[in-house]
């Protein structure tokens, strides 16, 4: 396995968060549920980083995550 060290996470960071908030406030009803969900999304690739995709993977590996979160926050109730 490969090992994903701070600064490939801080790209990420860096990369993505900008166009995954906007598509989490388009899935949600508040800024601030768009925040959580993005935060959410990048605590869970955090803890997945050892299996991290080839770059241009990431992408999409993100995007999949963050819907995957917001529809089963959807089940419980916390989104619109």
């Amino acid at each position: 396995m490969r090992k994903t060290n701070p600064t490939q996470i801080e790209k990420l960071v860096e990369d993505y968060y900008l166009p995954l908030f906007r598509f989490a406030a388009r899935l949600c009803d508040s800024p601030a549920n768009a925040l959580i969900l993005t935060q959410r999304t990048f605590r869970l690739a955090f803890d997945r980083s050892r299996n991290l995709p080839v770059p241009n993977n990431r992408r999409a590996w993100l995007f999949t995550i963050l819907f995957a979160k917001f529809l089963e926050g959807r089940q419980r109730g916390l989104h619109s």
